[in-house]
């Protein structure tokens, strides 16, 4: 299993959309002519073949991600673990602060594939829902900081409880990356998670 990556969040939505159209349009052929996506000469291309071949090339990898977001937002109510704005703010306001103009934060959303502000912002609030849940499942623990700090202490130059923030700090992120896919694993177990199309089924990583 590749790491849960929500910066495909973008290409899922596009995906899922496409699905959605391309359901519809194979129970009427003629759908598929009036639905042109691209056209070269007299050949159309529709959207539902459109669909077809992102859903080979990339679905497995799409499903594989929506299903880890859902199962963040349903873990996050189970435990009544969530997001506020505010928290949401403190990440995109210092990207705002750093363009210093709208035009220029416009151009940024563009280059990273955001349609507008919202879609930022709620990439940004999957995230961080998405750690906190993590940070919980998986705490820092005082005998990991301990055996940092031994293990570091000529290079961090500082007594342990002066180093303690920043040893944390740096375990909470080695804790998250490498319990992630054992946790997702947990949490497709606990929610019953079941792919229908075998295509959309990401195949597991020895």
């Amino acid at each position: 299993m590749k790491k849960f990556d929500v910066s495909i969040l973008t290409v899922a939505v596009l995906l899922t959309g496409l699905a959605v159209i391309g359901v519809s349009q194979a129970k009427d052929s003629a759908a598929l002519d009036t639905n042109a996506v691209a056209k070269i000469g007299n050949v159309s291309i529709s959207q539902h073949e459109l669909y077809e071949q992102m859903k080979k090339e990339s679905g497995a990898s799409v499903m594989s991600d929506l299903v880890a977001i859902e199962l963040c937002r349903q873990e996050g109510a189970a435990q009544g673990i969530t997001v506020s704005e505010q928290e949401v703010d403190a990440k995109v306001n210092p990207i705002k602060d750093k363009l210093k103009t709208p035009e220029k934060f416009q151009q940024y959303l563009k280059e990273k594939n955001f349609t507008n502000e919202k879609e930022l912002r709620e990439r940004i609030k999957m995230i961080l829902l998405r750690d906190k849940l993590l940070e919980k499942a998986y705490p820092v623990t005082d005998e990991q900081i301990k055996e940092y700090y031994e293990k570091n202490k000529e290079k961090l130059g500082k007594s342990l409880e002066e180093a303690r923030p920043e040893i944390a700090e740096k375990l909470q992120e080695r804790n998250k990356r490498k319990n992630v896919d054992e946790w997702i694993t947990q949490l497709k177990k606990k929610y019953n998670v079941q792919i229908s199309d075998p295509v959309l089924i990401e195949p597991e990583q020895e």
